[in-house]
């Protein structure tokens, strides 16, 4: 079992860091420049 977890566990975290990344970077650049107006 814990052989099969560490094994599917990258193939959860990539994608959902690929996605979260970017995302989150968005909101930031997103909020600065509607602080600086």
């Amino acid at each position: 079992m814990p052989s099969d977890l560490t094994s599917l566990l990258p193939s959860i975290f990539v994608p959902l860091i690929g996605i979260a990344m970017p995302a989150v970077f968005i909101v930031l650049i997103g909020r600065f420049i509607t602080a600086t107006e």
